[in-house]
């Protein structure tokens, strides 16, 4: 008995395609104001060279943006990979 198939594989990459989006999106979305400024501060350092080359508050705007952006690809994408062959 195969416990782990070829179909099972698959089954299992395409729900991580499916719910890893939404996860991150969520995470963008309700995570606290500390952790925004840690994340801007090293993307900053990244990209930059300098800690507080964005403002707080047009990088807070752009998390909550593409955390919405991320679930809904999470939605979509797990409507038409995985949901819409029952329907």
């Amino acid at each position: 008995m195969d416990l782990l198939n070829i179909g099972f594989a698959i089954l299992l990459v395409k729900m991580t395609i499916c719910t890893l989006p939404g996860v991150l999106g969520i995470f963008c979305i309700a995570s606290s104001e500390d952790t925004k400024r840690a994340i801007r501060s090293t993307v900053c350092n990244q990209l930059f060279g300098v800690s507080n080359a964005i403002r707080y508050p047009k990088f807070a705007r752009f998390l909550s943006i593409a955390g919405t952006v991320l679930i809904f690809f999470s939605v979509i994408a797990t409507w038409f990979v995985l949901l819409k062959k029952f329907f």
